[in-house]
This record gives C-alpha cells, sequence and structure tokens, in this order.
C-alpha cells in the first residue's frame, strides 16, 4: 500500500508528510502548522516502521525499536499558513503567545491532576502580552504560566536558556551540592563521572564493576546479597554519540540508532550482571537516581527478573476531548537467565520519566519489593512543541496506567516500605537508610512483594 501524502496523528498533534524524496513533521493547531523535521528517504527508513494499517487511509507507525505506535489518518494537504523549516522565524509576541497557550489547551492531559486553571492562568497571563512585549518579558511570562504544573516533564528552551516547570527542584539542588555535580540533569555524562565513583564507595566498598559508560555499576554487599544500580536508561553503548548523549536525540533517525546500539549494550551488561549476581540469595536493585531514557530499555532490564510474561502497563494519549487507543505492554522473560529470587527495587521522587515507568514494569513481578519512596511521577513521555519563533516547549499528553488500571501520573509509583532517601545535612547516613532497609528485609524473605506500606520515617 503507498503510503505518500499527508497523515494527521491521533492527538499528539502532528501531521506528517511521506514524499518520494523522504518525509516532514509538522506540529499543529487550530491556528498554527510549523515544520519541525525534515529527512531524506533513507532517514524515514532508518527511524521509522509501519506497524499497521486499516485500510488506505490510515496507517500505525512507531520510531523503529520503540515501543509506542502512532495512529495517523489521511488528510488532503497541510494549511496554507504553514511554516516551513527553511522560512525565517515569526518573532511576534502574541502570536508565539497564543500558539503556546494553544498547544497546552490541545494536548495536555494532566491540568485537573496538577490543580491549574489553563484558561484562566491564559487570559491573566494576556493581560501582560501586547505587539511590543520583549522576547525576554515573555520568555518570563510563558515560564510564570508553566511553574504552576510542577510538571518535570513541562519544559521551554529559547536556544539560550532552558526553564522546568519544576517539581522537586530542592532534592535536584540537594543532590547536586552534595555530590558536587555540575547541573541538576543525572543523565549529563559529567554528573555521572561523580555519582558513578559515589554509588561504589559507598555501598561496594570501591569493589564495584562498571558498565555503560558508568552508568550501571553492581558488586555484592555481602556473602549472599548482590547490589545492581543503573543511573539512566539511555546512552550506554560505546559509541562517540552514546558517551557524549545528555539526552535522547530529537530526530527520529538519530532516536532509533541510539537505541538500539543501547538495547543491543544492555542484554550484554545484563549478561554480565547475571554472572556475578545470579547465585546471590536477594538482589538490592537501586534506581533512585535514574534520570530516565528508553522505556524499551527499562522493559529489557525487567525481563531479566520475569518469570513469565505479564502485562506491565498501558497507555493512551490524549485527543482533543477523547483519548487514543489503548497500547498494552507486556514484560516477558529476556536473556538466557531469569533472576526470580527476592528483588528490592529502591526508588525515590529522583526516579524519573523512564525511571518511573522501570519501577511500574517492576512492581508486577511477584518477587519485587519497592523500597524508599514513591518515584518522580512524570511517566507520560515529554511531547515536544516549536513555537513559531523557534523556541521549544514540551509537554506530557500521555496516560501511563497500571496493569490494575491505576495512573501513578503526579503522586508517582508507590514503595511497600517507605524509608527516607534525602537527607538535608547528613546525605551519606541518608541514602544507607532504604539498603538498610532492605537488607533487613532479605534476611527475612517472604514470598513475593510486600503489600503495605510500613513508614520508616523516624519521629
Amino acid at each position: 500500500m503507498p503510503i505518500e501524502g499527508f497523515w494527521r496523528s491521533r492527538g499528539y498533534g502532528w501531521i506528517l508528510q511521506i514524499h518520494s524524496e523522504g518525509y516532514s513533521l509538522f506540529d499543529v493547531t487550530p491556528h498554527n502548522c510549523i515544520e519541525f523535521e525534515r529527512g531524506s528517504s533513507d532517514d524515514f527508513h532508518a527511524g521509522i516502521e509501519l506497524t499497521g494499517s486499516d485500510n488506505e487511509d490510515h496507517i500505525a507507525l512507531r520510531v523503529r525499536h520503540d515501543i509506542t505506535h502512532y495512529e495517523f489518518d489521511r488528510v488532503t494537504g497541510l494549511a496554507s499558513h504553514a511554516l516551513f523549516l527553511d522560512a525565517p522565524r515569526i518573532h511576534a509576541p502574541i502570536e508565539n503567545f497564543d500558539y503556546f497557550c494553544d498547544v497546552f489547551e490541545q494536548d495536555y492531559a494532566f491540568f485537573n491532576l496538577r490543580g491549574v486553571d489553563w484558561e484562566q492562568s491564559r487570559l491573566l497571563a494576556a493581560k501582560h502580552i501586547d505587539r511590543n512585549t520583549d522576547e525576554k518579558e515573555l520568555f518570563s511570562h510563558l515560564h510564570s504560566l508553566i511553574a504552576p504544573l510542577r510538571d518535570n516533564h513541562v519544559m521551554l528552551d529559547n536556544g539560550t536558556e532552558m526553564v522546568v516547570s519544576e517539581g522537586f527542584g530542592e532534592i535536584k539542588s540537594l543532590i547536586m551540592e552534595e555530590l558536587d555535580l555540575p547541573n541538576a540533569s543525572i543523565g549529563d555524562p559529567g554528573c555521572i563521572a561523580k555519582i558513578g565513583p559515589f554509588i561504589n564507595q559507598q555501598f561496594l566498598d570501591g569493589e564495584g564493576k562498571f558498565a555503560g559508560n558508568g552508568s550501571v555499576i553492581w558488586g555484592m554487599l555481602n556473602a549472599d546479597v548482590g547490589y545492581l544500580n543503573i543511573l539512566k536508561l539511555y546512552g550506554l553503548s560505546d559509541s562517540s554519540e552514546s558517551r557524549s548523549a545528555a539526552d535522547l536525540p530529537p530526530r527520529r533517525p538519530e532516536h532509533a540508532r541510539l537505541l538500539r546500539h543501547d538495547l543491543d549494550t544492555i542484554e550484554k551488561i545484563m549478561d554480565r550482571v547475571m554472572a556475578d549476581l545470579g547465585n546471590a540469595s536477594a538482589i538490592i536493585l537501586d534506581v533512585r537516581v535514574n534520570g530516565g531514557g528508553f522505556d524499551a530499555l527499562g522493559m529489557a532490564i525487567a525481563g531479566r527478573f520475569a518469570d513469565r510474561k505479564r502485562l506491565a502497563f498501558t497507555k493512551h494519549a490524549r485527543d482533543g476531548s477523547g483519548v487514543t487507543s489503548k497500547q498494552h505492554f507486556f514484560i516477558e522473560p529476556g536473556g538466557s537467565f531469569q533472576y526470580t529470587r527476592p528483588v528490592y527495587l529502591l526508588t525515590s521522587p529522583r526516579t524519573a520519566s523512564a525511571g518511573d515507568i522501570f519501577a511500574l514494569s517492576m512492581k508486577i513481578l511477584p518477587q519485587i519489593t519497592l523500597v524508599g519512596q514513591p518515584t518522580t511521577g512524570i511517566l507520560s513521555d515529554n511531547l515536544k512543541k516549536h513555537l513559531p519563533n523557534g523556541w521549544v516547549t514540551s509537554i506530557s499528553n500521555e496516560y501511563y496506567c497500571s496493569a490494575s488500571g491505576e495512573l501513578f501520573e503526579g503522586p508517582g509509583v508507590p514503595v511497600d516500605f517507605e524509608t527516607p532517601v534525602f537527607v538535608a545535612g547528613d546525605f551519606r547516613a541518608g541514602y544507607q537508610l532504604a539498603v538498610q532497609k532492605a537488607l533487613e528485609l532479605a534476611s527475612t524473605p517472604t514470598s513475593g512483594g510486600a503489600v503495605h506500606i510500613q513508614d520508616e520515617h523516624p519521629a
């Protein structure tokens, strides 16, 4: 079936143009159509794969090797006012303000959950925007609009400065100060270079093994209990782009290539981990400062602990006043060996994004017990949107739900045993508490994961 032509996504606010020479992607709202990605035919086939079609007017696609399928319906063409990549940017403040607000109004999924009346916020902010508003003022007003969401997948980037709708800034500042990190991004290679040695000394007496460009650390805590720490879920392979990656690539071809290399790499890493820790009576798996990355990588790791195929989660996206079709995702045994003895998964409010999804995926396995604090609660992918002036924002538009239908966006994936994780004034001692609790639980293991909350906060 020929797929050349124009396609409108269900949810996500995209139009995809496919032609003989390649493809283009456009962000669309009722009043704007902005091209943000363009590639050759080779780029298209390297980055995107066709996964289904009901008829000549409907297709489903996904970024190659990734998990999410996107449905598209054929449309006749683009709006007459489309802004193409090679056209000058439009800097009119009112137009950029309206586009920014329209994007959130059209696709953001969690205004009620986050306690924000977007319509009222927009009306109040609009009073400060006119044709004389300069870009510095506009940036400040847009930041003020998103700040109350406290959703770390919501950001605004003007090319020289990026601001986030910060939900756990105090924890970020504490980690940066205590570990002398260059910034708050756990995925930054400079941060990994400092966090990894801290983890190694703190828990493994400097005897731990490293892989994945320093992002995976493991060893034995004692004669019986193994320890595995995963700091991020991307940039693990031995390539220059992986070693330097501070975020996921924005373009589909590069995204697909990095993911393919990472999936190959994590299988090799987990073979080594299982060879070293497979005979342990229990494993403590620590993702308390996991900065996220690819959901598919976390699912591959979870498969090394799976006894059989299980539904892990579902996801669907906001689509106007409705939602897209629900997609189901499963964890199933991976590799030549699966560890099915007790596993204590340590999480915290700094277990973010794909780290949230990893916790959600592990939670369904019967031998998993979660210890520490709930995850960040930013499970939706961050959907990038491109303003007429060239700025980029991102929003949360997807509902990830547990196998039983629970939505953990906002509150985060809950734990079975709660302990402090980040303690101001005594960071190292606080960081030991969840490990100590897991070791205590490992000394008296039960069958299956815990099903209740035990508050370990000191009085």
